[in-house]
C-alpha cells in the first residue's frame, strides 16, 4: 500500500478551506458537517483538531476572506478622486454587486440573522466595526444639516442584502433583481436617493449663507430665519 502523500501546511489550510466553502455553498453554515469537512479535505481528526482547534475558527477565517467590508472592496483612496457623492453612490453599487456576486457571503448573513452564537456575533460586529470610519466621515458632512446619514445608510445597505438574499425567490416590487436589468434599477436608484440626499446639503449651505448675510446686514435672527422659513435654532451650533 503506498504510504500517505505528506502536504505542507498551506497544502492542508487550502484544502480544507476550499471544501468548508463549498460545503457552506452547498449547505449553508448551520449544516456543515465536521466530519464530511475532515473527510473531503483527507484530514485526520487530530490533526484537524490539533490545527484548527474548532469549526467555528474555520468560519471566522472564511468571513474574513470574503466578507465585503475586511476585502477592502471599498477603495478608500477614491474619495478624494470622485468627491463625497459620488464615492457614496460608488460604493453602494460596489456593495450591490460585490455581494451578487458572493455566495459565501450571502450564506454567512443569513446565518448571521437565523443563529445567535458567539461566532455570528462577532462576525456581524467585525463588519460594523470595518465601515466605521466611512460613516463617521459621512455623519461629519450631514450633521450640520440635521440628516441622520447613519440609520440612512443602515437602511440602504440593509436593503441592498435583503434585495440579493431574495432575489432566487421572487421579483420584487415587480423588479426583478436577479437579472441585469435589475441591478441597473437598483444602479437608478442609488443615484437618484443620493442626488436627493445631497442636494439637502446643498440648500442647507445655501440658506446658511444668506442668514450670516442677513445677521451682517443687521437683520435679526428671529426675521432671517423667518425669512428662510426655518426654525430659530436651526443654524445654532
Amino acid at each position: 500500500m503506498a504510504g500517505r502523500v505528506r502536504r505542507t501546511n498551506a497544502e492542508i489550510d487550502n484544502a480544507v478551506m476550499t471544501e468548508l466553502e463549498k460545503l457552506v455553498i452547498q449547505n449553508g453554515f448551520d449544516n456543515v458537517l465536521v466530519t464530511e469537512l475532515m473527510d473531503n479535505a483527507r484530514l485526520e481528526p487530530p490533526v484537524f483538531y490539533r490545527r484548527y482547534g474548532s469549526i467555528d475558527n474555520l468560519y471566522d477565517r472564511l468571513a474574513q476572506r470574503y466578507d465585503f467590508w475586511i476585502n477592502h472592496t471599498i477603495d478608500m483612496s477614491e474619495l478624494s478622486d470622485l468627491g463625497p457623492k459620488q464615492f457614496f453612490a460608488k460604493t453602494l453599487k460596489a456593495l450591490y454587486k460585490g455581494l451578487c456576486n458572493n455566495v459565501v457571503m450571502q450564506k454567512l448573513l443569513l446565518w448571521e440573522m437565523s443563529a445567535d452564537n458567539e461566532t455570528t456575533r462577532r462576525t456581524a460586529q467585525i463588519r460594523d466595526l470595518m465601515n466605521i470610519n466611512l460613516v463617521e466621515y459621512y455623519d461629519m458632512i450631514f450633521k450640520p444639516a440635521h440628516i441622520n446619514i447613519r440609520s440612512i445608510i443602515a437602511i440602504l445597505i440593509s436593503g441592498a442584502y435583503y434585495l440579493i438574499l431574495h432575489k432566487e425567490r421572487a421579483p420584487f416590487c415587480k423588479i426583478n433583481f436577479d437579472t441585469p436589468e435589475g441591478e441597473e434599477a437598483f444602479s437608478e436608484a442609488v443615484d437618484t436617493l443620493v442626488e436627493m440626499l445631497f442636494d439637502r446639503i446643498e440648500t442647507y449651505n445655501e440658506k446658511r449663507e444668506c442668514y450670516e448675510r442677513m445677521l451682517k446686514d443687521g437683520i435679526s435672527k428671529k426675521k432671517a430665519c423667518q425669512y428662510l422659513g426655518v426654525d430659530i435654532h436651526e443654524f445654532d451650533c
